[in-house]
């Protein structure tokens, strides 16, 4: 019995330790990747943006270690400024550094499955606008 649950302890330290900097998704975009954890519980993902070096940055807001039962969550997303983009009339804080954003929206993230590693569908917006764009990602790591 004893041996049971070390090995149900130890799978389950595995499975969490797999979530986060280890847990990424194949989408139409490229690789986007479970890169952190914030002390006020956002799971911060980055992805990359078309045509620059700088990655985009997505803040799930209740999705920080949580491996198990997945379900739906919000979020904002960042990018860098860019002359080619248009700025949202009001900047945002980023939530890490500080500073004023002009290139940001919300984004809404339903997992497909409830447990780690699971597929999932993102509706994104830019601005205050709703969510209109549609991001699939099908898991690559921890599989």
């Amino acid at each position: 019995m004893k041996r049971v649950l070390i090995a149900a302890g130890l799978a389950a330290g595995l499975a969490a330790g797999l979530a986060g900097a280890d847990e990424a998704w194949n989408t139409p975009i490229g690789e986007v990747v479970y890169d952190h954890d914030t002390p006020e519980g956002h799971a911060v993902l980055t992805y990359p943006i078309e045509g620059s070096a700088v990655l985009g940055i997505g803040y799930v807001t209740g999705l920080a270690g949580q491996t198990e039962g997945r379900g739906a969550y919000s979020g904002i997303w960042i990018e860098p400024d860019h002359a080619a983009v248009e700025r949202c009339d009001f900047a945002i804080t980023d939530p890490e550094t500080g500073d004023a954003r002009w290139n940001w929206g919300t984004f809404d993230m339903v997992f497909v499955q409830p447990d780690f590693p699971s597929s999932w569908v993102i509706q994104r917006g830019y601005c205050f606008e709703q969510p209109s764009e549609f991001l699939t990602g099908e898991p690559i790591r921890g599989e």
